[in-house]
């Protein structure tokens, strides 16, 4: 048996000394590399919206994911998960641990209006330094007030003291949540 250092095909060898050894006889067909995709890709921008849906055939689905950041704050962003699958924890906003204290209530404004119920963003555990809009009624009431509106915030506390506000834009939201929907119905899927 001759070893050689091919990357490709199934996996044969070993790594020793930093070499990747693989064995010199025929390898088995990779089944992924023979197919097509299991799901279409979506990406587009809209204005400060970027829209990414990825479209299943098995079983036949779709999830999509509507994603926004403030202009100067890179390391916070809003994301909206929507799937035809099951429901994923709505609004979630993603806010700089030191921007915001998430262990005290948070607060979801639009265009300086405040939204009721009054603390619909709750601690997310799954993410850092994350809170959600967790019921459906809620979330879905939430993108109703969002769909005409110019801009959300997120409002609550520093982590020192005081007061803190992360806000983010809608412009582009109302015409990518159009085009997600359009994609849905395209496909002729229901949402859960």
């Amino acid at each position: 048996m001759r070893e050689t250092g091919r990357r490709t095909g199934a996996w044969r060898g070993g790594v020793i000394a930093g070499f990747l050894l693989v064995a010199a006889f025929p390898a088995a067909p990779i089944q992924a590399q023979s197919q097509s995709p299991a799901y279409r890709e979506h990406s587009e921008s809209f204005k400060d919206w970027r829209l990414y849906c990825q479209v299943w055939s098995e079983p036949s689905r779709v999830e999509c994911e509507l994603l926004s950041r403030p202009g100067s704050d890179r390391r916070s962003r809003l994301v909206w998960l929507r799937s035809s699958e099951r429901w994923l924890e709505g609004l979630r906003f993603r806010l700089d641990e030191q921007t915001m204290d998430l262990s005290k209530i948070v607060r979801v404004w639009v265009d300086r209006a405040l939204f009721r119920p009054e603390y619909p963003c709750e601690r997310f555990e799954w993410e850092t330094n994350t809170c959600a809009v967790l019921d459906p009624e809620t979330n879905a009431k939430l993108v109703e007030r969002l769909t005409p509106g110019k801009e959300v915030a997120a409002v609550g506390s520093a982590p020192a003291s005081g007061k803190a506000e992360v806000r983010f834009s809608l412009t582009g939201f109302k015409p990518a949540l159009e085009r997600m929907e359009e994609i849905r119905r395209e496909e002729g899927i229901r949402w859960k």
